[in-house]
């Protein structure tokens, strides 16, 4: 719910929704790596990506806000008068961007401070004066301005990864429009951005029925359950490339003995599988699949929050290899379609009284391995072009977490690159999956 003080338009006052509220002090991070491949003197001046991206946070007003506590609860002010800066860095380094995109981008050849996450900071804070930036970025400019990256983070609880592309690509239709010196050009329109969180809220309590789920486009996000326990020290970051081609492939082998499966319950199923078999032994593995509920509830896309609802999928170590994949991805997409409005309002009403949706126990059994990822393909992360070229790779930094993934697009349209952080013996055994391999290549 959006409230105004009496100085109205000066303060706005936003009460995030449980769903925001679950995200904690996490966020929303991607590097994008910008090659000068022409050789000009002039790419992609810092002041020019300053002044688009000024114009960018003007839009989205509610990142210039500062999370503060009320009642306990933690609310987000957005005071026009005093609003909260976001952090904008630039610094140079002696690499030529040749170098790094020689190793794939791989992340011990990243740059110091670009292959790191910054620390975490608390989630309410006292006044704007020592309040936390919302969003902060850190631009890279490699050796004789051979190429620029850029790491952006965003607070998970204010923007969703919608939201987070959306303002990326509002940032550069700006520079865009300022490259043209001030000419209209396609991609900075009118529409009005929504991030009043009464708007899920109203859309929940009165939605009646959710539309036709057989869709082509993905989840927004999946997490499998199934790699080594949070304990693990000895893990590595690698990456395994799906190609359009294999993708559809493997789409038509587990269709051939099943319903309706889209890419995203295909490759869900492959890496469930596989990720078992390099998985220690388990009494049973689960499958975490969170669904974007702006296509099962009345909810525009211009809706900003938070709209992602988790579920959780349990299958016997046993049983998840030995059946056919065309079974496992029944199975997944069974569960899937279970998400409905009447699903979506438990959720919210478990996280509004503060009851997890999964029990701690089941994330801290012993018995269990987990494996977390986040499926980001569906997000066009290589238009963002600020006037000087599309990126020529789209990465996320080194998260010192095992059992993490993500799934990013290549920069060939349909192709998804699977971001894994795992025990490296347990990565060892990917290696030899024939199964995984028959499908996916491992660049890293």
């Amino acid at each position: 719910m959006v409230v105004e003080n009496r100085q109205a338009a000066r303060c706005t006052t936003y009460a995030l929704s449980p769903i925001d509220l679950a995200q904690g002090d996490s966020h929303i991070m991607f590097v994008y790596f910008y090659s000068n491949r022409y050789h000009s003197p002039l790419f992609m001046p810092t002041d020019l990506l300053l002044r688009g991206f000024r114009m960018a946070t003007e839009r989205f007003g509610i990142l210039l806000g500062t999370l503060q506590s009320v009642s306990g609860r933690p609310v987000l002010v957005h005071d026009l008068t005093q609003p909260n800066a976001p952090r904008f860095e630039e610094k140079a380094v002696d690499m030529a961007f040749s170098e790094l995109s020689a190793t794939k981008y791989a992340w011990n050849r990243w740059p110091q401070n670009l292959d790191t996450c910054d620390v975490i900071e608390p989630v309410t804070t006292k006044d704007a004066a020592n309040s936390v930036p919302l969003i902060s970025v850190l631009l890279i400019r490699f050796a004789k301005n051979s190429g620029v990256a850029l790491r952006i983070k965003i607070r998970h609880s204010v923007l969703d990864g919608l939201g987070f592309t959306s303002f990326m690509s509002y940032w550069c239709a700006s520079a865009r429009q300022l490259c043209s010196a001030g000419k209209i050009i396609a991609g900075l329109d009118n529409d009005i951005l929504d991030f009043d969180r009464n708007t899920l809220l109203q859309a929940v309590r009165y939605e009646s029925a959710a539309p036709s789920l057989l869709v082509e486009e993905p989840d927004m996000s999946t997490t499998a359950n199934t790699t080594p326990s949070r304990q693990a020290k000895a893990f590595g970051m690698h990456v395994i490339r799906f190609t359009a081609r294999s993708l559809q492939r493997l789409r038509s082998d587990i269709e051939s003995g099943a319903d309706y499966v889209s890419v995203n319950d295909a490759l869900t199923t492959l890496l469930w599988r596989s990720f078992t078999r390099a998985s220690p032994p388990s009494a049973n593995t689960r499958i975490m699949l969170a669904c974007d509920a702006r296509k099962r509830i009345n909810l525009s896309a211009l809706y900003m929050g938070n709209a992602s609802f988790p579920l959780q999928l349990s299958i016997a170590r046993e049983q998840i290899l030995v059946k056919p994949m065309s079974e496992v991805a029944r199975l997944v997409r069974s569960r899937v379609s279970q998400v409905d409005i009447g699903y979506i309002r438990e959720c919210l009403g478990m996280l509004e009284h503060n009851q997890p949706i999964l029990g701690a126990d089941e994330w801290e059994n012993n018995k269990s391995t987990f494996f977390c990822c986040t499926n980001c393909s569906r997000f066009e992360f290589f238009k963002t072009d600020f006037g000087y070229g599309e990126p020529e790779k789209v990465m996320i930094p080194h998260y010192l977490t095992p059992g993490f993934s993500i799934w990013l697009p290549t920069k060939d349209a349909g192709g998804i690159d699977v971001v894994i952080s795992m025990l490296d013996s347990s990565f060892d055994v990917l290696r030899l999956d024939r199964e995984l391999l028959g499908y996916g290549q491992i660049i890293i």
